[in-house]
């Protein structure tokens, strides 16, 4: 019989880290904090009740990870998460426009990047609210905001690039 944290791991690691990566910019502070992440789900697993799915539980614990990181350098005064890293693995934009997108996630607040990135990985508004720690009515008029705000954010950065 298979071990169930091995399976768990397996089957969440890639989007757990595209999360983390789409949060941070960062190939390599993603990959550290994947890494917390499972160990904080490993030592917490005997804890998990099922009252959420299994994968709301691991991006809850993910997204907690990634606050708990950028709050610590925000309290250093250090720019968190900085390093830009492109990877365009079989996606049909090219690299000035994946930049872009990368550029204005960024100047969104972690809020409405978590919104916008949970939401393109296929999370349900109800599995959203529970991550976030939010209601439904909140995650439906969040996601309207942050896609309108990245869309002013995008038009504004496509002006300047003209």
């Amino acid at each position: 019989m298979a071990d169930p944290l091995e399976e768990m791991y397996q089957a969440y690691k890639e989007p757990i880290f595209r999360y983390l990566r789409n949060m941070c910019r960062s190939r390599t502070i993603a990959e550290e904090l994947t890494h917390d992440t499972f160990i904080k789900a490993f030592k917490g697993y005997g804890r998990f009740r099922g009252e959420s799915s299994l994968k709301t539980w691991l991006f809850k614990i993910a997204r907690n990870t990634y606050l708990n990181e950028a709050g610590k350098f925000s309290r250093k005064n250090e720019i968190p998460f900085a390093e830009p890293e492109l990877q365009s693995k079989g996606i049909t934009r090219n690299i000035d426009t994946e930049m872009m997108i990368k550029q204005t996630l960024q100047r969104l607040s972690e809020k409405e990047r978590s919104l916008l990135v949970l939401r393109e990985q296929g999370f349900s508004l109800n599995e959203m609210a529970e991550i976030l720690n939010q209601t439904e009515g909140n995650i439906k008029v969040g996601i309207h905001r942050a896609k309108k705000k990245f869309k002013e954010f995008y038009l504004e950065g496509e002006e300047d690039r003209r």
